[in-house]
């Protein structure tokens, strides 16, 4: 299982709950965005920076994403 983010809307307090649940789980987990993120120091949690454009996060997610992973997002 994996968590995917399309952080480029998220809000920030619900990032951080994501972040807790993923060390409290120990599940990996990706923020997907168009622009640098913080994150805290973690083994599970990184980021990847996609290009600016409409749903170009959400396609990312998409070609990536494994059944069971679970995705974060407003868009799809």
């Amino acid at each position: 299982m994996h968590i995917w983010v399309d952080a480029d809307a998220c809000p920030l307090v619900i990032k951080e709950i994501l972040f807790r649940a993923a060390e409290r789980s120990q599940i990996p987990m990706t923020l997907v965005a168009n622009q640098p993120l913080r994150t805290p120091r973690s083994a599970l949690i990184r980021t990847l920076q996609v290009p600016r454009g409409f749903d170009v996060a959400d396609n990312e997610i998409a070609k990536r994403l494994a059944p069971g992973d679970l995705v974060v997002t407003a868009d799809i």
